[in-house]
């Protein structure tokens, strides 16, 4: 089987690469440990409603944006 290597690891493929044997809980453990935390740079509408106040223009604007 051919596995492209960047994607040994990738969250949608390690699963079945492990149980295939194309990489070793080990390895991934190894590969996690190495990745650096981003969990700052994680945004949630929580944060943003923290940060500005809505009004019901920027409300209707976001709705727009999600329809779309």
């Amino acid at each position: 089987m051919h596995t492209d290597e960047t994607k040994r690891f990738d969250k949608r493929n390690v699963e079945g690469n492990i149980r295939e044997g194309v990489v070793s809980k080990k390895e991934y453990e190894t590969y996690l440990s190495k990745t650096p935390d981003v969990s700052d740079k994680v945004f949630t509408e929580e944060c943003s409603s923290d940060q500005e106040e809505s009004s019901p223009e920027k409300e209707r604007e976001m709705e727009t944006s999600r329809r779309n």
